[in-house]
């Protein structure tokens, strides 16, 4: 007796459709998130979501020189390495973080009145549901 075993082919998601699923979600469940970046360390885009489209390529160029800008001042504080940064202002608010699983930045930016703890959140998911497919990417 011969015991045979099949599996269907289930086709891969392509990386801007991952992208597309893991953006959306976070914007579902933060809506005063406006704009998810996701950009190399060199400034390239890599993904984005925007409910104003537009701003993104100027968001991705600006995310290494805040992350520069950044671990110069911690540095110059003997601080350790930066992490984060929270920007916050009267009409927004915008998360900067160097993610860990890849070298890439995430930069989300909210508008009017938003809980600081919640993006933190939204960006820890973002970097969890996308850190295999950037890491495929960015090798």
């Amino acid at each position: 007796m011969e015991l045979e075993v099949s599996v269907e082919d289930v086709p891969q998601k392509s990386v801007e459709a991952t992208f597309e699923e893991i953006f959306q979600r976070a914007m579902r469940k933060q809506p005063q998130i406006q704009h998810i970046v996701v950009s190399s360390e060199q400034g390239l885009v890599i993904a984005y979501k925007a409910r104003i489209k537009g701003a993104e390529s100027q968001l991705a160029a600006l995310s290494p020189v805040l992350g520069d800008a950044g671990e110069a001042l911690f540095n110059a504080l003997s601080l350790t390495p930066l992490g984060e940064i929270m920007l916050v202002g009267s009409e927004g608010t915008a998360y900067f973080a160097r993610l860990k699983s890849a070298p890439a930045f995430l930069l989300v930016g909210a508008k009017g009145q938003v809980n600081i703890g919640l993006l933190r959140i939204i960006a820890a998911d973002i970097e969890s549901g996308a850190g295999g497919v950037l890491a495929q990417l960015l090798q």
